[in-house]
């Protein structure tokens, strides 16, 4: 059981303990208690998430049962054998998520499934669309006979596919892959059956997650709490009614807030509803905004803590807020910054920052269809799928370029951010297992951003595990061809591998993709340089000087080229500069210096 998962300390506030070998029934009672407590004021939706656990449960035993059911159609090959395997572990799998039941060797040969149940699991197994496709090959009104003699046929195609060797390998180019239909067909099936398995886990999760930014929505306090509880002794109240007064929640007086949205949407007034919904929007936002910066403060117990919020923890706070009062509101994953996007009932598009003034100025800015690239349907906003929207702006307010961001569900966006940054901090400790870790559950989240893969290629290709990491980066590449910095860190650890050319091509493809990162002109040149190309070197060290002039590694490549082509005191410039802007190892300043010596006495 739970017992002593859930411990309440001195305070009364519970601390959560989680053994590394928590069983699956387990992870369903913290699911329950964490949701119990966390959705105290919304009792309706406390076992929500408990019993959509309950009803995967029932879905993989149906699995397999449903797979023992047709194992004796199934060609004797590796095939059944993979079918014979699966269908014990579901059924175990899902009893485990229901009954909390010991592990079964046998499966029973009796099975009450109806028709609507195999259907339900052909769709599981193969993918709606797919198993749509197919059944309309049957036409219109199928008789139950070909409906079955089809799933036969499906179930002895799918198991056979399974069973045999894939074919891939590396494509034309060196980000992509060639996978024939084995291939293809076994790398799906992976991905459906590991994102169902996981889903207990992600939940638990998840749970944690809410009960963080339920903690952090009714304990932050304003953020100029000191003084307000000093006035307030000083009128003659007491210090909890002080203390209450100074909550931020009570000083915003969100209940007040939800009665008056509540009062103006019985109207039915569309325009109405929408100037109060932004009204209240902006009010959270002004004070969310109010609270100090400080880089890497997204953690909802330091925030209640030490009143500092960073980006991602203002997007927390002031999302939190929203999700009180009943406003709807994406979160916004963009380069090096997190945000909000406000969704009004009139179906109008707010960028909304809750960052505080030393992050970003741009508060609220209205979002219509012409500012954005190719044809986006804002009604799509309200149901978004839980791999997001990737839109591009053709020019931000900020800085007047380019601006392509991802639109998520909140809860999404805001564990994968965070566990990003956790990986990030985790790398700059040296923790870098960890960070592995880290990165491949904001995957488990969502696989469909790329950043966390391109995190994870990162720390592999430290760690010395490069096919790793070039799987990772193409991983990247594959969900979002868009983005510069896994065709960068592909180059890195193709070149390391001595694959050269391949690099050069990753390079170059980074610099196709934003030609306004240094990192790739560095990198290209110093494969170029490697590959004797002194003259192509010196000019992708040049390009990446001109992108980025306080970038030090470019000025050390340059002049490691120019030096080998006679030309000294270009190449003594070079490293003086390097050594000037250069903040790492001194072994690299003192080799730039060695370096000049030498050049100065020829």
């Amino acid at each position: 059981g739970v017992q002593g998962i859930l411990k309440k300390n001195d305070q009364g506030k519970q601390t959560l303990f989680l053994p590394e070998d928590l069983h699956l029934w387990e992870m369903m009672d913290v699911i329950e208690i964490v949701d119990h407590d966390t959705l105290a004021r919304n009792p309706e939706k406390r076992a929500e998430r408990a019993n959509q656990i309950q009803e995967l449960g029932v879905t993989f035993e149906k699995a397999g049962l449903y797979l023992s059911e047709y194992l004796p159609d199934l060609e004797e090959d590796n095939g059944k054998l993979i079918a014979q395997d699966i269908a014990r572990e579901f059924y175990n799998y899902g009893l485990s998520l229901q009954h909390k039941e010991q592990r079964r060797e046998d499966i029973p040969q009796e099975s009450s499934l109806t028709e609507e149940d195999k259907t339900r699991l052909d769709e599981w197994f193969l993918g709606r669309d797919a198993y749509q496709r197919r059944m309309t090959r049957l036409g219109e009104n199928p008789t139950e006979e070909q409906i079955e003699e089809r799933r036969k046929k499906l179930l002895k195609v799918y198991f056979k596919a399974l069973g045999r060797v894939g074919y891939k390998a590396d494509g034309e180019k060196s980000w992509q892959t060639k996978a024939g239909p084995m291939e293809r067909l076994q790398d799906i099936a992976r991905r459906q059956i590991t994102k169902a398995i996981e889903t207990p886990k992600r939940e638990m999760e998840a749970s944690i997650f809410r009960r963080g930014v339920e903690k952090l929505v009714t304990e932050m306090k304003t953020s100029n709490w000191r003084e307000s509880i000093r006035e307030f002794l000083q009128k003659g109240a007491d210090l909890d009614l002080a203390t209450e007064k100074v909550n931020l929640y009570n000083d915003l007086e969100i209940p007040r807030l939800q009665q008056e949205l509540a009062e103006v949407r019985e109207s039915g007034d569309i325009a109405k509803i929408s100037a109060k919904e932004l009204e209240i929007a902006k009010k959270i936002q002004q004070a969310v905004s109010s609270f100090p910066y400080q880089l890497g403060a997204n953690n909802p117990s330091e925030m209640v803590e030490t009143q500092f919020i960073n980006c991602v923890g203002s997007s927390i706070l002031g999302g939190g807020l929203l999700d009180e009062v009943g406003i709807k509101y994406l979160h916004v994953d963009c380069p090096g910054h997190s945000a909000t996007v406000l969704i009004t009932s009139d179906g109008k598009v707010y960028w909304q920052d809750f960052t505080p003034p030393n992050g970003s100025n741009v508060n609220y800015v209205e979002v219509s269809s012409d500012m954005l690239e190719g044809n986006i349907d804002f009604s799509e906003l309200t149901h978004i799928q839980d791999g997001g929207l990737t839109v591009e702006f053709k020019k931000w307010e900020i800085n007047n370029k380019k601006l392509r961001v991802t639109l998520l569900r909140p809860e999404i966006g805001l564990q994968c951010h965070i566990l990003i940054n956790t990986g990030n901090v985790l790398v700059d400790l040296g923790r870098k297992e960890e960070a592995i870790v880290t990165y491949r559950q904001a995957i488990s989240v969502n696989p469909k951003l790329a950043h966390p893969y391109s995190g994870l290629g990162n720390v592999l290709d430290d760690l010395g595990r490069k096919e790793e990491a070039i799987d990772a980066y193409k991983q990247a590449i594959s969900v979002d061809p868009q983005i510069a910095h896994p065709y960068n860190g592909l180059g890195n650890a193709l070149s390391k591998l001595g694959r050269k050319e391949e690099a050069i091509d990753a390079y170059k493809q980074a610099i196709s993709v934003d030609p306004q990162i240094a990192h790739p002109y560095n990198g290209l040149g110093n494969v170029l340089d490697d590959l004797g190309r002194k003259e192509e070197a010196i000019d992708a060290y040049k390009q990446a000087i001109s992108v980025d002039p306080q970038y030090a590694y470019p000025y050390n490549g340059l002049g490691n080229a120019l030096s080998k082509l006679g030309r000294n005191e270009e190449a003594i410039v070079a490293y003086q500069q390097f050594i000037k802007l250069w903040n790492g190892d001194n072994y690299w300043t003192d080799r730039a210096k060695g370096e000049i010596e030498k050049l100065q006495k020829e």
